[in-house]
């Protein structure tokens, strides 16, 4: 059986999503915050979605959008100034779009 990296998460987008050329490639990058289950806990994420996700992504992504990811977990590496960089990054595969912060607010008359 092969190992595997997968990763489900429900959180808030950080900042609008914005897209990049990687060769032939879009690929569009966004961070996600989720929340832990105690009241102060906050875990942060670079989310990675390519091609067509990523396109629907960025049409809809913005600040405060909820949204549900699947995707596989990676540890990016590289060097920069001699020494050994890290990033961690999820891949996404299948986002659904949830609510926005707008839509949760009592609307006043």
């Amino acid at each position: 059986m092969a190992d595997l990296a997968n990763v489900c998460l429900t959180g808030r987008m950080t900042r609008d999503a914005k897209s990049r050329q990687a060769g032939n490639y879009t690929v569009t990058e966004f961070g996600l915050a989720v929340n832990g289950w105690r009241k102060d806990s906050v875990s942060f994420f670079n989310v990675e979605a390519w091609g067509k996700l990523g396109e629907v992504i960025l049409q809809y992504g913005v600040k405060g959008k909820q949204l549900a990811v699947n995707g596989e977990i990676r540890i990016d590496t590289w060097e920069k100034d001699g020494e050994k960089q890290r990033k961690t990054v999820i891949e996404a595969k299948n986002v659904t779009l949830l609510g926005s912060k707008d839509a949760e607010r009592p609307k006043v008359a």
